[in-house]
């Protein structure tokens, strides 16, 4: 397994002047970095992969669909576009080295109905990842699902409910990212749930459970890898902490107040708790 962190740590959103981000992820011991492709008019992908390539760091595109997108939609003009649109994050993906754009592809942060998901969301939403899963796999990346707390969407909030529609796309290139943030939320054991879809997990998130410093919070660190370290899960694990505020953002950054020192300080702080926990995990006697 091996250790990212997400970008926005530092930046809401990418633009050409956080290429030093990836040199500043590399000196504090990361070994991948996390993109946000939420503003892909201001991504730069051979510029990030030389740099990333210099630097000794895999990328990961993110993505959540934005305002005017959607699939779960009887809109057929709004789903088209929004396939062309994961369909040019898959671009970017590709172009700047990388082989795994994951996120909320399915749904707009903060956007309800007003009540659960119906039959025809679900198909529609499994539809449109379909085809951008066959176009995916085209260009050597996967998709990532993640589902996320009910504060957040009505659509996908747990690993469950994402592991149908990932049965229902039918392609090898996709498979789950859990977040522990929302697996706090929405599931009934952390540690339980990693177990339970060890098989589809292709991205992990691991985050405290109010967002801020790792440790001292409600996560059961010493559980959580237990569990990852029990799975063989071979991935990448990525620290995904927004640095506050976020104008451009507001329903999924609602961060009206310090959660740490500084991003650096954050992060080296962060990287050393999870070092420390994986090899404790690896040192313990397995479970059988």
């Amino acid at each position: 397994m091996r250790f990212g962190v997400h970008c926005r740590l530092w930046t809401t959103s990418w633009t050409r002047e956080d290429l030093g981000l990836l040199d500043r992820a590399s000196a504090l011991g990361f070994q991948a970095l996390e993109i946000n492709l939420g503003t892909l008019e201001q991504i730069d992908p051979p510029a990030i992969r030389g740099r990333a390539e210099r630097a000794g760091l895999e990328v990961i595109g993110t993505i959540a669909l934005g305002q005017g997108q959607g699939l779960a939609t009887s809109d057929g003009a709004m789903r088209a576009g929004t396939i062309a649109h994961l369909k040019s994050a898959v671009n970017a993906v590709r172009d700047m080295g990388g082989h795994m754009l994951g996120g909320m592809l399915y749904a707009v942060p903060g956007q309800f109905s007003g009540r659960g998901p119906t039959e025809g969301e679900l198909s529609w939403l499994a539809e449109g990842l379909q085809e951008v899963a066959a176009y995916a796999r085209g260009c050597e990346v996967s998709l990532a699902i993640e589902p996320v707390n009910r504060y957040e969407t009505y659509l996908i909030n747990t690993a469950a409910q994402a592991q149908a529609v990932i049965d229902r796309i039918g392609a090898p290139n996709v498979g789950l990212l859990l977040d522990t943030y929302h697996m706090n939320i929405e599931e009934r054991g952390v540690a339980a749930t990693l177990l339970r879809h060890a098989a589809g997990l292709r991205h992990l998130h691991l985050n405290e459970s109010d967002r801020g410093s790792l440790g001292g919070g409600n996560i059961d660190w010493p559980s959580v890898f237990r569990a990852i370290v029990q799975a063989e899960y071979g991935g990448i694990a990525s620290i995904e902490v927004f640095g506050g505020p976020s104008p451009r953002a507001p329903s999924i950054t609602p961060i009206w107040r310090p959660l740490f020192a500084s991003p650096d300080h954050m992060a080296r702080e962060g990287l050393a708790l999870l070092s420390t926990q994986l090899e404790s995990a690896n040192n313990s006697p397995r479970q059988p």
